[in-house]
């Protein structure tokens, strides 16, 4: 069980999330997740989660890299940014200490809900976002 420990982009206050994930109980987790249903890269997930890690006495983690292949849009776009692309394969073998898997929580293709532009509502299958997801 991985606990949600938000994004690269979110809890600006690590004592805050530290201290609301220990009260979790994170201690009987086998860690935490980054970046569950979010765009950031691995590279600023893993930098996230390696800190966090560090707080937390070493706790592994995994990151979803469900859509981040493009990293996030920015100016906190993050209703079906458009131009986002899948990001690595769901693997265990990261390459990188106290990262225990790569893998795809949100669905590519499940909507974020309709954002002003038409878009499914949330959690609906949207092919033509996971297209797009898959073909960039």
């Amino acid at each position: 069980m991985y606990l949600d420990a938000g994004n690269a982009g979110w809890a600006q206050d690590r004592t805050a999330l530290v201290d609301a994930l220990n009260r979790s109980g994170i201690g009987q987790a086998d860690g935490f997740a980054v970046n569950v249903a979010n765009f950031y890269s691995t590279e600023q997930s893993a930098a996230y989660g390696a800190g966090l890690s560090a707080a937390l006495g070493g706790k592994h983690f995994v990151i979803d890299t469900s859509r981040n292949g493009n990293g996030p849009l920015g100016s906190g776009a993050w209703c079906n940014p458009p131009g986002r692309a899948v990001g690595e394969t769901p693997t265990e073998r990261t390459g990188r200490p106290g990262v225990d898997a790569y893998l795809w929580v949100k669905i590519p293709g499940e909507s974020d809900g309709d954002c002003g532009r038409g878009e499914p509502g949330a959690g609906q299958f949207w092919l033509d976002y996971a297209v797009g997801l898959a073909t960039r």
